[in-house]
């Protein structure tokens, strides 16, 4: 495949919508359509396959890396008039999640890291409140996770670190793990997954009492019938979807009552998903304030003839 070439490796998610469409990842193309169909989407960045092949080739993260996250951060902290890792009274904090591009057939691939910015330099992101601790407490799990889904050499490579100095610093570690799992996964064989990157703004499913996160059909699977089929938790982030027994889950069609402006936005977005596609659609999404968020949407199946 010919991946595109961009100098600093990185592309702003809006310009997602010009890369090729035969160049772009599952999980890019889903969410750049969303967009199109005018869902709210997360902002931030794509890291192109092309930083890694770089990495093979250098032995190390391209030099150039570094300074083109800094870049597009910077734009991204202008656009939404926050800095990150900084905690206001009035609103979520603007941190990132990290996570890689398709999972396809049986390859593995390391798990995704959420709220990075908040574990920076000493005082910089710390804050004794409950929210604080929240978000410290799912950072703290999901690097856990982060770590035990590695190969055996990146796991070990570069294994300690003091404070993050920055963001860029925090997402430069994570990075250079993850490349050294895909270099792995090549070495073995494995040659049937993209090498995309995904870094986008957090929004937070645990914010207040008119939040949410969960995952959803467009139509039910089993019966091929438009019904509301998938389950969500209200204020609890998607890191704690997997780990939440099914009887806890709450059933989309709740929704309606516990937060009906994102559950009116949902069905609407199944219906324009559904006519784009021509096909069944899997979605997994956020509600923030009231406010729906669609963190995924890739291809669905349901078993009716």
């Amino acid at each position: 495949m010919n991946y595109i070439r961009v100098k600093d490796y990185v592309v702003n998610w809006e310009d997602t919508m010009r890369l090729p469409d035969s160049d772009m990842d599952e999980k890019i193309k889903g969410l750049s359509v969303a967009t199109q169909l005018g869902a709210r989407v997360p902002t931030g960045l794509i890291i192109l396959p092309e930083a890694y092949r770089a990495f093979v080739e250098e032995g190390a993260v391209p030099k150039g890396l570094g300074a083109a996250l800094a870049s597009h951060l910077s734009d991204v902290e202008r656009r939404i008039g926050q800095n990150i890792g900084i905690f206001e009274a009035d609103k979520p904090p603007l941190l990132f999640s990290l996570r890689c591009g398709d999972k396809n057939g049986g390859v593995r691939l390391p798990e995704s890291l959420v709220n990075i910015g908040l574990a920076q330099a000493e005082g910089q992101a710390k804050r004794p409140d409950a929210f604080a601790g929240l978000l410290q407490e799912e950072y703290a799990m999901q690097a856990r996770q982060f770590q035990g889904s590695l190969l055996p050499g990146a796991a070990a490579r570069n294994p300690s670190h003091g404070p993050f100095g920055s963001a860029v610093d925090e997402l430069l570690y994570y990075i250079e793990r993850i490349y050294a799992h895909f270099q792995e996964l090549e070495q073995a064989g494995q040659e049937h997954f993209h090498r995309w990157l995904i870094v986008q703004q957090m929004v937070y499913a645990n914010w207040n009492a008119h939040s949410c996160s969960g995952r959803a059909y467009t139509r039910n699977p089993r019966t091929g019938q438009a019904d509301d089929f998938g389950k969500y938790l209200m204020r609890q982030s998607g890191a704690y979807l997997n780990l939440t027994p099914l009887e806890r889950k709450k059933d989309l069609r709740e929704l309606r009552n516990d937060i009906p402006e994102a559950y009116d936005q949902l069905k609407a977005f199944f219906v324009e998903l559904e006519s784009y596609y021509r096909t069944p659609r899997y979605v997994e999404f956020v509600v923030e304030d009231r406010r729906l968020y669609i963190l995924q949407n890739t291809r669905g199946s349901y078993a009716a003839r």
